[in-house]
């Protein structure tokens, strides 16, 4: 086999995902391309150990050497211009079902990712996330150079904006986790993906909040926003071994965590942010938090985010061009007790 004299550019990579309805099971006849401009790859060398062992003497031996391409989390980080296309990320990591996506102040997180149980697949609560090699041509990498990764689910998401760059274009970034072995060498051809489209009915833009009551952080309307991301984690935990390393139940972590992070004009609305910050206790710092176009994000009215309830975690002065502030805020619930919906997204 001769050497090649061809390089490739990382952004001749393509993702695409697709939900599953099983665990343990890769689904990739109805895939989604996914418009991403950026991969950190999974890890793909499985458990190794390289240590010393008695009586090897100085030198690592061959019989001591142990590798194992299972039991070990692989993790995969995208992002790229959002679109509504990726709807089924924000249902994986909130467990909402629908849009709007809400979450409730008494969240539980899904009790149906274990062996033997089927899921829905519109309801996204696992992925397969398939990592395409270059298209194929005389000089490029085999088709069959494909990588899924099975049993994925979102553990981090963020929705970034700044009315500077591309006036305001939604980026996103998620990261997603998988126990299960990562299948190598797979056929892509033998895939269904279809591809994605970037028109303006698919993609999302700052300049669609022009309502300034709807532009509310704690409580303060009428702020003029600069850039912004929202957040939200939801870690998973892999429990269990069944067969060919796939886990046994998939759950969440301790915490789901809503936070937005924006970057406002200083003006009289803004400036009362300090002091709000300043003289906030438990109570009398919970207020509303809203980016969108609409009282509450909703299907088919608007996009956005809303926390109906949030406390600050930093408030500081912030110099630019102009004088601005930038703002940090935490979703918080209404006891754990009660439905109330505490965060709502629509895109």
């Amino acid at each position: 086999m001769a050497i090649s004299s061809v390089a490739f550019s990382p952004k001749e990579f393509r993702v695409a995902v697709q939900a599953q309805t099983a665990l343990g099971t890769a689904l990739t006849d109805g895939m989604q391309e996914l418009n991403v401009d950026s991969i950190t790859h999974g890890t793909l060398g499985g458990v190794n150990n390289y240590e010393l062992k008695s009586g090897g003497g100085r030198i690592l031996q061959d019989e001591h050497y142990f590798h194992q391409n299972s039991d070990f989390i692989s993790e995969i980080t995208i992002s790229g211009i959002y679109s509504t296309e990726f709807a089924m990320l924000i249902e994986n990591i909130t467990g909402a079902t629908s849009e709007a996506f809400t979450v409730a102040s008494n969240y539980e997180p899904s009790a149906n990712i274990k062996t033997g149980a089927t899921l829905t697949a519109g309801n996204s609560e696992l992925l397969t996330l398939a990592v395409l090699p270059p298209k194929a041509g005389a000089t490029t990498p085999s088709s069959t150079d494909g990588i899924v990764y099975k049993d994925c689910v979102v553990t981090a998401f963020s929705w970034n904006g700044d009315m500077g760059t591309n006036g305001g274009l939604v980026t996103f970034s998620a990261t997603l986790k998988t126990y299960s072995p990562v299948a190598l060498e797979q056929d892509a051809d033998s895939f269904t993906i279809a591809a994605y489209e970037l028109s303006a009915a698919q993609t999302i833009t700052m300049s669609d909040w022009q309502t300034p009551a709807n532009r509310v952080i704690c409580g303060q309307a009428d702020v003029m926003p600069t850039s912004f991301t929202m957040n939200l984690e939801n870690d998973a935990v892999f429990l269990g071994r069944g067969a060919s390393g796939v886990c046994e139940v998939i759950g969440r972590g301790a915490e789901f965590s809503a936070t937005a992070d924006i970057s406002v004009k200083y003006d009289d609305e803004s400036a009362d942010l300090l002091n709000l910050f300043q003289s906030a206790t438990s109570a009398a710092s919970t207020g509303n938090t809203i980016m969108s176009n609409a009282s509450t994000p909703a299907t088919g009215a608007s996009w956005g985010f809303q926390f109906p309830q949030s406390v600050f975690t930093s408030v500081a002065l912030s110099e630019g061009d102009i004088m601005g502030i930038d703002v940090s805020v935490k979703m918080v619930g209404y006891g754990n007790g009660t439905s109330t919906t505490c965060l709502t997204i629509a895109d």
